[in-house]
Parts: structure tokens; sequence; C-alpha cells
């Protein structure tokens, strides 16, 4: 039974009815407890049911557009991929620059997307968790399903979880950590810390019942996902020889490693490649239909250039000096941003297809602009993002840098608004092996070990230079710039920052600004705090 997750729909669809786990901000603001459709002791007595339930947590990471506004796109959107890269300054999306919430380090708990949306999705996807891992334990138990099918799928479940309270707490900091449907809905925050110790518990009980891989299911929480939020949570904790254990874990994969060319980590037809390890599935070219889709991924419109789609360029905006910090030579550069007069590097994105015409800088007799013409007088199409002298900020040169990201922007059909295609389905890489080998070099490094530090170090680099890079001795303000040229533009830059303690010396070094210390985590939504009297909010909000 193939249920990848861009085929979660139905299934999730099921399990959300049976199980009764959708989250909102009422009073019950972590888990609802309404079980009224059908009990879920029902559900949990076949292999089928049980599949179907579990394709309910992975679903929470997708959700549906008639959940919390802005949903579904807009989680990953304007939440997870927001706060990987607009708190690192390097994607401003298109806020002016002196009023800018990141600029400024002045997030509103009350509207700021990150803050809003991150929040109850998580906890959303942590209710259906702890009722399927309660009633998947039971059945395990008391035989009602295949003992491997049964364990394996608790060995998932337990890791999406993990995924869950990771975001959390590298958003928020300390939060409530609730691990049965018996634990009190109006909690108080829990250290960060033990956050981090609940995730090494689950992810090391998982990792003893999960696959290397799956012949059939790609995209699949697996081995690798879990050893590599183990080691994450062992960095959090200063765990740095667990952490590089971890790590080194991860080349017992059978198919897990860096792809030869940069390029081909984000490309549309390589879904869940081999550098992939935690990815999520889309389902491609829906509709704003009655009767849609609605597992759809809509950032790539977002991250376009506006003057292709008349709307949009709130997620694909990144800096010059992102642009500038990659080095002569890193083919990194290319396949991350791509700056005026610059071609798109994807071999399947012409830009002339748009049909953006040059104009000539004359006006006609109408005062219309004239455009270039070949010799047979038909238009000339441009192939770049502008020109150096007129460079595409989609009419708006106070709020937009003329640059464009490139790893969301992959998908030819996708035109724009108004078009037949506005969604895809390019998955959204959350976890991969590049960012593993910087996070074991870190960890090598602070534990001692210099020359595991400086090998996995040099394989980052090498890979971006095509083959050899420069030689460069390993510190952390090497692999501080390693993490930014490598993740940016992806879903997990900011964590891994904040992770190293060196957050507020990496936004002065890059922009020149003082980041209070407070405001490296988000505020709690506000929602939240009015709905929970035992919630308090963050230090500087």
């Amino acid at each position: 039974m193939n249920i990848q997750m861009n085929r979660f729909k139905r299934a999730g669809v099921i399990s959300a009815l049976l199980l009764g786990t959708i989250i909102s901000c009422s009073e019950d603001f972590l888990i609802d407890t309404n079980n009224k459709d059908l009990t879920a002791e029902v559900v949990f007595v076949s292999d089928v049911a049980v599949i179907a339930a579990v394709t309910g947590v992975y679903d929470g990471f997708q959700n549906d557009s008639q959940g919390d506004p802005g949903l579904p796109g807009e989680y990953n959107v304007k939440g997870i991929h927001r706060w990987a890269n607009s708190t690192a300054l390097d994607f401003l999306n298109n806020e002016n620059p002196e009023t800018s919430s990141y600029l400024n380090f002045n997030p509103d708990p009350s509207t700021a997307d990150v803050s809003t949306k991150i929040w109850p999705n998580n906890y959303r996807q942590i209710g259906r968790a702890n009722i399927v891992l309660e009633k998947l334990r039971k059945a395990v138990e008391n035989e009602d399903i295949s003992l491997d099918l049964g364990n394996r799928l608790i060995g998932e479940v337990l890791v999406l979880r993990c995924i869950s309270y990771q975001y959390l707490a590298e958003v928020y900091g300390d939060v409530p950590l609730m691990l049965t449907t018996d634990d009190d809905h109006f909690k108080a925050r829990d250290p960060q810390d033990l956050i981090f110790q609940q995730i090494i518990t689950d992810a090391t009980e998982a990792i003893d019942k999960l696959p290397w891989e799956y012949a059939i299911e790609k995209g699949r929480v697996d081995k690798s996902t879990a050893y590599t939020v183990l080691g994450n949570a062992h960095m959090w904790l200063g765990e740095y020889g667990e952490a590089v254990a971890a790590y080194e874990a991860l080349e017992g994969s059978p198919v897990l490693d860096l792809e030869e060319n940069f390029l081909d980590i984000h490309a549309l037809d390589n879904p869940n490649g081999k550098e992939s390890i935690f990815e999520l599935q889309w389902a491609a070219n829906a509709d704003l239909s009655w009767s849609r889709n609605d597992e759809v991924n809509i950032l790539q419109l977002f991250a376009m250039p506006t003057d292709i789609t008349g709307g949009g360029g709130f997620t694909g905006i990144p800096s010059k000096e992102l642009y500038d910090a990659y080095e002569p030579g890193d083919m990194r550069r290319i396949a991350t941003v791509t700056a005026p007069g610059e071609e798109h590097p994807d071999p399947l994105i012409d830009i002339s297809q748009y049909e953006i015409k040059i104009p000539t800088g004359e006006l006609d007799a109408d005062g219309e602009p004239i455009y270039l013409t070949d010799d047979n007088g038909d238009f000339i199409y441009i192939n770049t993002v502008g020109t150096v002298e007129e460079p595409w900020t989609g009419g708006s040169p106070n709020t937009r840098s003329g640059y464009w990201g490139v790893k969301s922007w992959r998908d030819p059909s996708i035109m724009g608004w108004g078009s037949p295609v506005i969604f895809g389905g390019q998955g959204h890489i959350w976890m991969r092996y590049g960012g593993v080998l910087l996070s074991l070099a870190e960890a090598a490094l602070k534990d001692g070990q210099t020359a595991k530090a400086q090998a996995a170090f040099d394989r980052v680099r090498n890979r971006a230079w095509g083959g050899t890079a420069p030689a460069k001795t390993v510190d952390m303000d090497g692999i501080l710039k390693e993490y930014r040229l490598e993740l940016a533009g992806e879903f997990s830059l900011w964590g891994v920052i904040r992770r190293s303690g060196e957050a507020t010396k990496f936004i002065k070094d890059n922009y020149g600004l003082d980041m209070p210390v407070e405001k490296q985590i988000y505020p709690i939504p506000s929602s939240q705090i009015s709905a929970n009297p035992n919630l308090v909010q963050n230090p500087g909000y």
C-alpha cells in the first residue's frame, strides 16, 4: 500500500475524523479530546486502519486549508521557512527595511507569522501523535496488528513527535511537554533542556524500530531521520561526543549520501533524493476549486519574482549580502541566489517562457513602451532576472533587492497568479545530509576531535566546488559561514545558528546589527497566553 505523504490526504481525513485530534486556540489549547465520531478502539484493529491513523500524524505537517488561518502552505512558507531564513536576515520578504520586524527584532506576538503559525500547528500534530502512540502500543500488546508493522509505526510516530518538539523548542525555548492524552492541558512551560532530553529518549527507542529505507513508500521517517534528531538533541544539551556518535551512525545507511551536484538537491525530478533525510511531500498542480486537493505547496509561487507572477514575492527575496558571501568558484551561489542579469541555473527554467519583453527605454506615439524585436518583428523575450540596470524588484525597489531565491523556484509549470497552475509538488527538505555533515563538524570540533571535524567540513566544501575546495582550517566562524551558504533558503538555518551559541555574533558579523539575546527566540502567540493562564511570555515581548 503506497501512502507517500503526497497521498496522505484521504487517510489523513479518515484519521482526523476517527481520532478527533485537531487542535484549536480554544481553552483546550493543546489538545481537543472530542472522540464523538468513532472511538479510537474501533480504529486500531487492523494493519490498514493503523496505517491510516499514522498517516494522519504525517498530515499534521501539511494540514488542510480549513485549519488555522493561512494553512495549508503558509505554515511552511510563512512559518518554518521565515523562521529559518528571515531571522538570519538573509531573506527579508517584502517588508520595508525601516519597519521590518526582523531587522528591528520586534515580532508581534499577536500577528507575527512565525509566532502564530508554528505553535498551534505543532501542538495539533503532537495531539495526534499522542493518541496514536497510546493506541498503537495497546494494539501491539493485544496482537490486534502485526508486531513488525506496529513497532515500525510506533518508531515513525515517535520521530514525528520529536520533530514537532524540536521546532517548538528551537523557536520558543521552553514549551509545555505533553506526552499522553491525560496530561494537564493547561500546563506551564517545561525547560528547553527537558524537551531535548525527551527527544533523546524517543529517538533512541525509534532507532531500533525503524528501517534504513523503504522500497516503495519514499518520504517516510526512517532510521536516518531518527539519528538526525537524536544528534541535534545532543547538540542542544552540549553532549558533543554523543552527537558525533549519532551523526556518524548515518554512515550505516545504504542509501544516504551527498548529491554530487548541489543543484540536484532541490531538482523537481529528484524527490526524496539520496541526500534527503526528512522531506514533506505535496500534491502537484492543484487548483483553487471547491473540489481541490488541499495538500498543496504554494512556496514556489510565493518565492518567484513578482515581475513574473503578478503577486506574491513574500518568501524568496534573498539579500545582496547573502549573494556576496559566496566565494568565487562556490557552485552553491548560483543554485541558491540569482542576481540581476543572471539566468536561472535549472535547465527546466527558461525565463523567456514567461514572455517578459525587453523594453528599449523609448515610448511610442501613445506613450506606451517600445520593446525590442528581432529582424522578423517578433518580440525578444528576456531570459534573465532583469538587467543590472533594471533589476527585477516587482516594482518595489525600496523593499526588494532584485535578487531571487533558486531552491524553491524549480517547477516550470507554475506561471503566476491567474495562470492554470499556481501550486506545485516540489518537496520541502527539512533535514538533509549536507547539514548533518556540518553538524558533525561542529560537534567533533567542540569535542576536541579536530581531524574528524576537518574531514566533515572539507566534504561539504569540496562538493560545493564540484571537486576540491580551497583549503580552509575548520573553526566555528567557518562552520557558521558554511551553515549559512549550505542551508540558505531551506528550513533549518536559524535552528543550527541559535544552537551554536553564536547567534548574536552571526547577525553582527553579517549585517552589523545588534540582536538582543532574548530576541533569538520568538514570542508565544498572544492567543495561547490568553487561553492558558499558566503560560508566561518570553522576556522582551
